[in-house]
């Protein structure tokens, strides 16, 4: 008994226990009112006033007013499938006390409760009571509880990972050595127009345009951005254009009929979201392909450049200078490269990529989909080999690149995934 963990100076073993909905920390108003006779009445919501006065060792503490009565303290803990809950009246592990219930009964607004926002196992120094992974601010306003900076790809157990499938990795061409030669008649240069492909606006898959443009005297960098290059207005000859401008600019004009996202409309059928779904799914492959095909003539283009777009809405006739950044396209393969580090008491997943055996990291606002780009050479733009990749780096991208796992349950609750991630990728191992 004297070793048995106190929770808010009461053994865990006296704490009431409620069940959650599977894999979820869910509790319904019809689990609850079957462990006990106590009702609410007709107010059950009206007639309580709660404070969450702290949440500490991962036990949240709320004071409880009945109408008429003195105040109480209840106190909740959220496990992996139940929700144990006392208070400093009654309840005990036997008995769901009246203040108990009616704490819970007031949360249960939709006859439900999610309780996932007090969810942190393994995240508290037992002897001090701290966590070095969350920030804890008490205030008047309650409990605010969130994840420290350098701790934003923490994960709990059930949190959503990344399934990764079998990837598919297109083929790529060589190209020579060497840029192509200028044409000082007719400058044509290509640009990869990227944005968040998230619903805002009239956002779009990355895709190239071209562009002209006049030259300083030194030949060597922009002047001026006279326009982009659009399919119905291409007033250049085929002759005046390289063999390689000549199919790049095709594969262009191909790219940007397909590259706006088309997003679900309110109302719209199911039949109709899947449509939709497919539809993106297939432009998104055949731009990620078009790009495989393009990457070898885009790497021989002396002026290449990169845009962010803020929607497609935004592609005028006369590209911005000061958003015009410089870039440059490389034909060398990029492979995604993780490393498992043992950090103490957790351990830590970081995504990486190599290029040519050596280890680089992101630039995490160099990321246009299927292109990447290292924190040393930021300009340089590395096409994926596969889409899977793709979806993989977006998801990592959201974590900082890195994902910590206390140890505690690293083997029942993420082992599994890390198993997964190498069938696919290289996984280097660091021992502290």
């Amino acid at each position: 008994m004297g070793d048995e963990m106190m929770l808010a100076g009461k053994p865990k073993s006296q704490f009431y226990k409620l069940p959650f909905d599977r894999n979820t920390r869910i509790l319904r108003l019809n689990v609850l009112e079957s462990h006990t006779e106590h009702r609410a009445g007709n107010r059950p919501y009206y007639m309580v006033e709660k404070k969450p006065l702290s949440f500490k060792k991962g036990v949240l503490t709320i004071r409880v007013k009945l109408e008429n009565e003195p105040p109480v303290k209840v106190y909740l803990k959220v496990e992996y499938d139940h929700l144990l809950i006392s208070c400093n009246i009654d309840t005990d592990e036997n008995y769901l006390g009246r203040y108990a219930y009616r704490t819970l009964r007031a949360m249960l607004w939709n006859e439900f409760h999610d309780f996932e926002e007090y969810y942190w196992p393994e995240c508290f120094n037992e002897a001090t009571g701290k966590s070095k992974y969350l920030e804890v601010i008490c205030d008047r306003y309650g409990v605010d509880i969130r994840l420290k900076k350098e701790f934003k790809g923490f994960f709990r157990p059930d949190d959503y990972f990344l399934h990764i499938a079998e990837r598919k990795v297109l083929e790529r061409k060589y190209v020579n050595v060497g840029l192509a030669t200028l044409n000082h008649e007719y400058l044509i240069g290509y640009c990869l127009a990227n944005t968040d492909p998230v619903r805002f606006h009239s956002n779009h898959y990355p895709f190239l345009i071209p562009y002209s443009f006049t030259l300083n005297a030194d030949n060597k960098t922009v002047k001026s951005f006279t326009g982009f290059l659009f399919e119905e207005e291409d007033s250049f000859e085929q002759s005046e254009l390289s063999a390689n401008q000549t199919e790049l600019n095709s594969i262009c004009y191909e790219m940007k009929k397909i590259a706006r996202i088309q997003f679900r409309e309110y109302g719209d059928s199911d039949e109709r979201s899947d449509e939709i779904d497919d539809l993106n799914s297939s432009n998104k492959r055949k731009i990620f392909e078009l790009f495989n095909k393009a990457l070898p003539m885009l790497s021989r283009e002396p002026f290449t450049h990169y845009l962010f777009t803020y929607g497609m809405r935004n592609i005028q006739k006369k590209p911005m200078k000061k958003d015009m950044q410089v870039a440059r396209f490389s034909v060398e393969l990029p492979s995604l490269n993780f490393l498992l580090s043992d950090k103490g008491d957790y351990y830590e997943l970081k995504l990486r990529f190599k290029v040519k055996g050596k280890v680089f990291h992101f630039c995490e606002d160099r990321i246009a989909m299927f292109f990447i780009c290292s924190s040393s050479k930021p300009t340089v733009w590395y096409l994926l080999e596969s889409e899977t990749d793709s979806r993989v780096i977006l998801f990592f991208s959201r974590k900082n690149f890195k994902i910590q796992i206390p140890k505690g349950y690293y083997k029942e609750h993420f082992e599994p995934y890390v198993d997964e991630i190498k069938k696919q990728y290289e996984l280097e191992i660091k021992y502290k």
